[in-house]
């Protein structure tokens, strides 16, 4: 394994804890419309950057929280320490920590906190995707035994979507704000997923859903661009992921 996906995990369990302990939960900041902040995802990313930049100090950190730019050809780190605050923030596990790093505009490995357990994924590219408990490390695939689809998005389209889906009753629907449904994707707990993220374009990838694109990659699953009908890149923002060829077929009906 990588010294950078050992660094990766270590700084994801350390966000993991300080989530888990939840002290700066309650200090809550609008950072404009339903936008959320709390003192714990601020200092989850200060733990995160310190990890991170201690093992790797001329790597930069890219975080959603302290912000960040890429340097040249140097690799860099993208980082969320905890997506779905709004979950968090109310008390419901359905939230994430999300660190990926980027090397020559590819996302090459990742690793994400899964919520309140002790679940840590990662991956590195061509390496498969794993779940490290306390009992051992283990590989983990997509798979479409759940039945379950997660749509998110910020556009009427999305309504339009989960009607299709609702009204054709082939799913089990979650809709819930976080990409804690990537993680999900990865482990087979859903078969799929519909996000119809904003166009707005980051060049250097998003914090939110970089390490969680490539984690369903590296567990299987399909992972494309809906606005493109190629395979993801750091500048998607219109995704698909599906656990199976059959069910990304259906999936692009309900957006088509």
């Amino acid at each position: 394994m990588r010294a950078e996906t050992e660094a990766a995990i270590r700084a994801a369990k350390i966000a993991q804890t300080l989530s888990r302990s939840r002290v700066g939960a309650g200090e809550v900041t609008s950072k404009g419309g339903i936008d959320l902040v709390t003192a714990t995802d601020v200092a989850c990313e200060d733990a995160i950057r310190s990890e991170l930049q201690s093992a790797f100090p001329d790597y930069p950190v890219i975080g959603e929280e302290r912000g960040g730019t890429p340097s040249g050809d140097t690799p860099y780190w993208l980082v969320d320490p905890i997506c779905g605050t709004r979950m968090f923030a109310s008390g419901i596990p359905l939230y994430c920590t999300n660190i990926a790093l980027v090397e020559s505009g590819r996302v090459t490995l990742a690793a994400i906190a899964v919520g309140e357990t002790e679940e840590i994924l990662y991956g590195e590219k061509d390496h498969g995707a794993w779940r490290r408990m306390p009992d051992g490390d283990r590989r983990i695939s997509a798979g479409d035994e759940s039945h379950t689809i997660w749509i998110d998005g910020s556009s009427v389209e999305v309504a339009d979507v989960f009607r299709r889906a609702k009204t054709e009753s082939e799913w089990y629907l979650c809709l819930f704000p976080s990409t804690l449904a990537y993680a999900y994707a990865a482990t087979g707990r859903i078969s799929g997923l519909i996000h119809l993220g904003k166009q707005k374009a980051v060049h250097h990838g998003s914090v939110h859903t970089s390490a969680g694109c490539f984690m369903a990659a590296e567990a299987g699953a399909i992972v494309s661009d809906l606005s493109t009908g190629n395979e993801w890149t750091l500048e998607t923002r219109r995704i698909l992921v599906a656990a199976t060829p059959e069910l990304e077929k259906e999936l692009l009906q309900l957006v088509s």
